[in-house]
């Protein structure tokens, strides 16, 4: 027994002697290292991303502005662009009616009340509903407003019928999230849809 490991010991001291093994060895060695740098320019930040800190900029108002935003496309069934746009457009129309004095309340409380208005549609005002009642003196002026949002409401292709509903949904918004009176500015400033 012990000649027989003596013998298998000395086949494999022929191994180290002859190369042989030597030759395998690199061989797969240089497999190895081959493959690890063909690999390592596909991930050679990976440890830059473990170690980096990402910069966390608050999104409070820009989250508040999507509930908003978010509760008319859900309870609407509106995409973003159309909700967007409605609000723009009863904001607008809720400016022009009540002045900028007056109308700061309801754009404090309202965040990304600018991005909200210039998603409004522009309105032609010679063409439409609005164009018509441009036409027809003083009882045109006051349906004017009204006329105007269905305008916008039509281009972004939203039925007329939802305009009310949206406005509730901007009243409860301002209702949870506004100073007292807010909400009543805005039914001013809206009376000539509602």
């Amino acid at each position: 027994m012990f000649l027989l490991k003596k013998l298998e010991c000395s086949q494999y001291s022929d191994l180290f002697t002859t190369g042989r093994l030597t030759m395998k060895l690199s061989a797969v060695t240089g497999l190895l290292l081959g493959s690890l740098m063909m690999s390592s320019p596909a991930t050679a930040g990976w440890f830059d991303d473990l170690t980096s800190k990402k910069e966390v900029k608050p999104q409070v108002t820009q989250t508040q502005s999507s509930d908003l935003v978010g509760s008319v496309m859900s309870q609407l069934g509106l995409n973003q662009s159309q909700a967007e746009g409605g609000l723009g457009s009863l904001f607008s129309l809720a400016q022009s009616t009540l002045g900028s004095d007056d109308f700061g309340p309801i754009a404090s409380a309202i965040p990304n009340m600018d991005s909200l208005l210039s998603a409004a549609p522009a309105i032609d005002s010679g063409s439409g509903i609005s164009g018509l009642l441009s036409q027809a003196g003083d009882l045109g002026a006051s349906l004017q407003g009204g006329a105007q949002i269905y305008d916008a409401f039509e281009k972004l292709g939203i039925s007329k019928e939802l305009a009310v509903p949206m406005i509730d949904i901007v009243k409860g918004y301002l209702d949870a999230n506004a100073g007292n009176g807010t909400t009543d500015l805005l039914i001013k400033g809206l009376g000539a849809i509602l």
